[in-house]
């Protein structure tokens, strides 16, 4: 049983906007708050809560994710940037000692340093951005994630198709899987398209050891430029012909396979091909490095 507490805690007040906004009031951020009570079940359990865990939560609205985490974590911190929202929410929580109620915006916070898991609802609106606050940094102790948003967005995702180098350096170190979808009628007020909970777990062996994260970077952006390059073409400046002649047998591809249908562990061995075989003089540089060189 949880120690209860008189008062939540309550930190930050950086929110955007008016405190005396009603929840009638136009929904700017894409939130599309979740009511079904079967669907919350579904994404807490898609994260496999324990005891031992601490959830952020983003967005959290009026607790309806937040208190069926509480009863499954050891800490809950609920991010809420709405003051009408976080008042709401105060009294809803009281008494709860596992949570933390964060007034301001995710996007300008900080995460724990402490391995965490994240379970939200986010608004759909700034869905890359939270990705990217959340798996941009290796360094970063996220160990998995239950995150509702747009099917569109996470049939990106998860496609076996890549261009987007981003997303590849991001998958080397998480798998990612829609697991299921979700009707407009679930959220209030209905999005016009279909949702889905998609889930992100950090891969206990990755592709790419986080040191080498900036490297692989680098050879991402190179290899995607243009992802309908075939295989050969697409390294030919990396690789010498015996090279990319060896690695295709070691790969089982064709040559003229297009590099935007690699997998992560084809990309694992091209990378490690790259550091075992290649001069570090001609290995790519990310796109922000090379800025930073002409800066």
């Amino acid at each position: 049983m949880r120690k209860k507490n008189k008062k939540p805690v309550v930190t930050g007040n950086n929110s955007r906007t008016n405190p005396n906004k009603s929840e009638g009031s136009p929904n700017f951020s894409g939130q599309h708050f979740l009511h079904n009570k079967r669907a919350v079940c579904d994404l807490i359990e898609t994260a496999k809560i324990t005891k031992k865990d601490v959830i952020i939560e983003i967005g959290a609205g009026l607790g309806a994710i937040t208190l069926p985490l509480a009863e499954k974590a050891r800490m809950v911190i609920a991010f809420e940037n709405d003051a009408a929202y976080v008042q709401k929410l105060i009294g809803k929580v009281e008494g709860e000692s596992n949570i933390k109620i964060v007034h301001g915006d995710f996007m300008r916070g900080y995460l724990p340093r402490e391995p965490f898991c994240v379970v939200s609802n986010i608004p759909f609106s700034i869905t890359t951005p939270i990705l990217r606050k959340l798996l941009e940094d290796p360094s970063t102790p996220l160990q998995r994630a239950a995150i509702i948003l747009e099917i569109g967005a996470a049939k990106r995702f998860t496609s076996s198709v890549m261009t987007n180098p981003q997303l590849l350096s991001w998958r080397m170190r998480y798998d990612m899987e829609l697991v299921q979808t979700l009707p407009p009628s679930y959220f209030s007020p209905p999005p016009k398209v279909e949702c889905c909970i998609l889930s992100i777990w950090r891969k206990a062996s990755p592709e790419v050891p986080c040191r080498y994260g900036a490297f692989f970077t680098g050879l991402a952006e190179w290899g995607l430029r243009n992802p309908k390059l075939p295989f050969g073409e697409a390294f030919s400046t990396v690789f010498t012909p015996p090279q990319l002649k060896h690695l295709a047998s070691r790969l089982g591809i064709d040559r003229d396979k297009p590099v935007s249908t690699l997998n992560e562990r084809e990309w694992g061995v091209i990378f490690q091909t790259m550091l075992d075989h290649v001069p570090s003089y001609r290995w790519p540089k990310t796109s922000h490095n090379q800025k930073r060189k002409r800066d």
